[in-house]
Parts: structure tokens; sequence; C-alpha cells
């Protein structure tokens, strides 16, 4: 038996202010209950603002979300946003209080009572590695705690839908590998359906469902496998050129959004999806390096 959808979306769309032109672009996709979900696109892609509007927090201006079958923004919003944690960017960590201290600011939000709170508190620490530092204030931990302290926050009611806004930014890569395995735990149930916003297609090869937006539109939606198999023959590796900067060099080829699809920095080297094979010697040519199939 199908699971049934708990994201549905038609033709969502934003516009900038004044200019018009636009942010989404009749974005349509349905997510399923149980499944994790990428969203992959560069920096400007659309994303964060699509997260937004799935979050509640951002009605689309054409188009309409449900949960469920459920229309979102209708009077049901405020019962419907129940059914949902988010975690944005900049997740609202209040730096000077403890790990202890935020988890029951939340839970207080939230409106849990003392015997929930206690069960949810043992439980989400020990998922996320934190049992020991309830007493240590959010400022003090490394970037990597502060996103798990994040993630117990916004799991703190259950949600059935979970949304994280590029959760692995500046962590270390441990602390990302360390991440990705509490959410893919936290579907195996099948009673939750996570959408991660990304910028890297080896964390979408996690996933069950990957979405690839670009311009705020949809350009791709398909399983890992499907996607790894369109991009064969479209993956190179770039050895960084001695001298240069990795991630400096993949902001410039992450800017190149007429050649370039995406760009990973893996193990001292930048591995690049093309959206052309014909592409890769303007590459090589633009940036005096060389391009390797990978």
């Amino acid at each position: 038996m199908s699971a049934p959808v708990a994201i549905s979306l038609h033709s969502v769309s934003r516009f900038e202010t004044g200019a018009g032109n636009p942010i989404l672009n009749a974005v349509s996709a349905e997510f399923k209950k149980g499944q994790l979900i990428a969203l992959v696109g560069a920096d400007g892609a659309g994303k964060t603002t699509l997260m937004r509007v799935m979050a509640g927090l951002l009605k689309p201006q054409e188009g309409s979300v449900q949960f469920f079958g459920r229309e979102l923004y209708t009077q049901e919003l405020n019962q419907l946003q129940t059914l949902c944690g988010y975690m944005p960017q900049q997740f609202g960590l209040y730096t000077d209080l403890s790990v202890g201290e935020n988890l029951t600011l939340y839970a207080d939000l939230f409106g849990l009572s003392d015997i929930e709170r206690k069960n949810r508190f043992e439980q989400l620490l020990k998922m996320t590695g934190l049992s020991a530092f309830t007493d240590r204030p959010a400022g003090k931990l490394s970037g990597g705690m502060k996103q798990k302290l994040g993630l117990a926050c916004a799991l703190l009611n259950r949600p059935q839908i979970l949304l994280l806004d590029e959760p692995t930014v500046g962590v270390d890569p441990l602390s990302r590998k360390e991440l990705w395995t509490i959410l893919k735990d936290s579907v195996k149930s099948g009673d939750m359906t996570i959408v991660v916003a990304t910028t890297y297609m080896d964390e979408a090869s996690l996933c069950d469902d990957v979405v690839i937006i670009e311009n705020g539109e949809v350009v791709l939606h398909d399983s890992p496998e499907a996607i790894a198999r369109l991009a064969q023959g479209l993956c190179f590796n770039l050895l960084v050129p001695r001298g240069e900067k990795m991630r400096e060099l993949q902001a410039l080829l992450l800017d190149d959004i007429e050649e370039v699809l995406d760009a990973v920095p893996q193990a001292g080297k930048i591995r690049l999806l093309l959206k052309e094979a014909s592409d890769r010697e303007a590459i090589e040519k633009k940036y005096a390096v060389r391009l390797d199939l990978a």
C-alpha cells in the first residue's frame, strides 16, 4: 500500500516586491509520509523561500500548499502549523541560556506537560549526544552541537513534518555525519516526513527523494538513483590548483549557473556536476583547471 501524501505543492509562486520577477515559479511536487526528501539548489535558487512557504510563514502569491490533503493557508493555518517543525538557517537559540534552559523555553512555547517534557528531553538529549552538556551555555557549543540542539528543539512536539534549511552549513564533517544519521533514524518508523534544503548532492544521495530547484523552478524530481543515472558523464573531479583556496573556487563555480549545477568539496578535490558534457572544455579554459571524469 502506497504511503499517503504528506505535503502537496500546487503551482506555488512568489514574486520580488516591485520588480515582479519570480522567486518561485509554479513549483509543484508531492512528498510522501515517512520519506526523507532533499531540496537541492545553489544559493539563491529559491530553497529558503520554498521552505518558509511550507512552514506557513510566507503565503504563496499563486498556488497552494496542503498538509495531508488539507489547505495550509486557511483558517486552519495555526492548527496545521502544529504538525510541522521548522529549523531555519539561523535557528533561534538563546546563547546565554544553557542547553537545558533552551529546551525548557521551547517546551513552554509548545505547551508540553511536565511529564511529557521530561520524557522528550531524555530522548532528544540521548539522540543528539547532548546529555552531558545540559548545563553548558548554548553560545559555548561547537557549530555541530548548536545544530543538534536546534534540531532537538524543533523535534520537541513530535512534528509529523520537519523542515530543515541547510542544517549542515558550517558544521564539521563528523557532526555532519552524525546529523544525517539522526535524520535517517527519525524517518525509520514511517511517521515523520523530513525535507532538508541543501547545496550538496552527496547529502541528497542519502535521501529517498530528491528535488532539484534552479531559479525558482523544479528542474528535476526523482530518486537519488535515477538522478545519478542521469548524471553519468556529467560528473567531474577538479583538483584544486596549488595556491587556490578550495572554498573560494567552489563559490565561483556555484555562481557559474550557465554551466555548473553543483560543486562539492570532496577529499581535496571539488566534485562538479555540469549541465552538459560539452561544458567541460569551457570550465577548464575559464578557470585554468583540469577536469577528470568522476
